[in-house]
């Protein structure tokens, strides 16, 4: 579908994600009882999904859905905390609130400047504020749904009281009161952070309250019905590619949906054999500008020329000791090298483009050591 009345050669492609569609809209069909958590690996679609789950439901008379994408957010303190999640303008005067006197809440709430003044001094709890809301609009009627993706981006902010308590851990406390307690609102919660979402998944009253499912990459029939119709799904009418080719594709990215796109666009003026060779070279040079001169982490990347997937355990019968382990494993997920599964408790690479860059990478390496 073409957006903003542009005009486009290539248009980014929503491929069959009707099973998950189905399950956040049974998710917002139910009472309030529990949080979803959405997790898979960087770039499996996500966000992408919450987009089109967002415009499906949105103008629903009887749910009021509100899409707060932390990734476009710069959030350093409890001001822009504020300022983003209650959408205050902390560039206007006084004088231009005490004129509109109130402000839009989240875009569905209204704030009065006595209210402003003691969220921002942090004598009033946002959270009490937010709950007063919710009843207000479960008494019309109107079911609040929120959905945020890339939470752990506030995993650092701290309440502005004086007190140390954790902004996260009191969204999480007041949402846990909102689903499974008070039965007020939806709340679904994404993110790619294998690790953030594992101390979720481990802490004994959320995960009870919470309930996880794994978006994960496009399955190979859905990559190729995408890659041999380009026409219909991505609006690509200047080629085509043939059977061989999508299969090609598929063997370097799997279902990758992002990487696939970026290959679609160098095929406009560039052959497919070279494309996807400079696509595996690129991973290949992301892997090497990680080890470094690093043993340690070459030696947790070797194990995946043998494995797809691998267990603490597997790094630990490898000869690294655990506690180093602990710490080499937590850096390479954090740059997106492997992806921590915290529901199956499991480790594998990104994608398959990262595996075809670990073997690359070793395989230059022994090239190297051979001639020397």
């Amino acid at each position: 579908m073409k957006k903003n009345k542009l005009d486009y050669k290539q248009y980014v492609a929503f491929i069959n994600r009707e099973t998950e569609l189905k399950e956040l809209k049974n998710f917002v069909n139910k009472e309030p009882f529990e949080m979803l958590f959405l997790h898979g690996p960087k770039s499996s679609g996500k966000t992408t999904l919450l987009y089109k789950f967002f415009e499906q439901v949105e103008k629903e008379q009887r749910l009021d859905v509100k899409f707060l994408n932390l990734r476009e957010k710069l959030i350093s303190n409890y001001k822009d905390f504020i300022r983003i999640f209650f959408g205050i303008d902390y560039s206007r005067s006084k004088e231009d609130v005490k004129e509109k006197r109130q402000y839009n809440l989240f875009n569905f709430f209204k704030l009065s400047v006595e209210v402003l003044k003691g969220m921002e001094s942090g004598e009033l709890d946002p959270f009490e504020i937010m709950k007063r809301e919710f009843i207000k609009l479960t008494g019309k009627g109107i079911k609040p749904v929120i959905i945020i993706d890339e939470l752990q981006a506030i995993d650092h902010i701290y309440m502005s009281n004086g007190s140390d308590r954790q902004v996260i851990i009191e969204l999480f406390n007041f949402f846990v009161a909102m689903t499974k307690e008070s039965h007020l609102a939806h709340i679904i919660i994404s993110s790619s952070d294998g690790y953030f979402l594992n101390t979720v998944y481990t802490d004994s009253r959320l995960k009870q309250s919470s309930k996880f499912y794994k978006v994960d990459f496009l399955p190979k029939e859905d990559v190729m019905e995408w890659l041999l119709n380009l026409e219909k799904y991505s609006q690509i009418k200047d080629y085509t590619l043939s059977e061989e080719d999508a299969e090609k594709i598929w063997d370097t990215v799997g279902g990758s949906m992002w990487e696939i796109h970026d290959i679609l666009s160098d095929l406009f003026d560039k052959p497919i054999d070279h494309v996807l060779a400079l696509h595996k070279k690129k991973m290949k040079g992301i892997i090497a500008h990680y080890i470094g001169a690093n043993d340690k982490k070459e030696k947790i990347l070797r194990l995946f020329l043998k494995k797809d997937q691998a267990t603490i355990r597997d790094f630990v019968d490898a000869g690294i000791e655990k506690d180093e382990v602990d710490e080499l494993l937590r850096d390479i997920v954090r740059n997106n090298i492997l992806y921590f599964d915290p529901i199956e408790a499991l480790y594998y690479p990104q994608c398959r483009s990262y595996q075809w860059g670990i073997r690359m990478y070793f395989e230059h390496s022994f090239k190297k050591k051979k001639k020397t």
